[in-house]
């Protein structure tokens, strides 16, 4: 399961990059919608990561799997295209880029690509 996965949030992830940065959005347009189920996993391998995240206005409330001990609920605010999230631990606080339906950043200082799966829903 991990090799096609990784595969997938690869191959999105040369295809944003290819498309060049086009999709950042600018803090004038307003934040990111990050609503949806995002799932991809670190640049290692060793973990495959699930964010559920719902979205109204700036903040999100969601939940994490596959992060270990901060799993389970999330929050966080959108900035720009960028989310920051906490998981109620000091250790879990990653900052995340996203660029349409690819997200982007550092899960205990290793780099973790996810994927949205199925469409954006409007945030409110």
């Amino acid at each position: 399961m991990l090799k096609p996965l990784r595969l997938l949030v690869l191959g999105a992830f040369i295809t944003s990059t290819l498309a060049g940065c086009v999709g950042a959005a600018s803090s004038s347009a307003g934040p990111t919608n990050v609503t949806g189920t995002w799932i991809g996993g670190t640049a290692t391998g060793s973990r495959e990561v699930t964010l559920r995240l719902q979205q109204t206005g700036t903040n999100v409330t969601g939940t994490l799997a596959g992060a270990g001990a901060a799993d389970g609920p999330i929050t966080g605010v959108v900035g720009g295209n960028t989310i920051d999230l906490s998981a109620g631990q000091p250790t879990l606080a990653p900052r995340l880029v996203v660029r349409g339906d690819l997200m982007d950043g550092f899960l205990d200082g290793v780099p973790l690509k996810l994927v949205r799966f199925g469409p954006a829903q409007s945030s409110r």
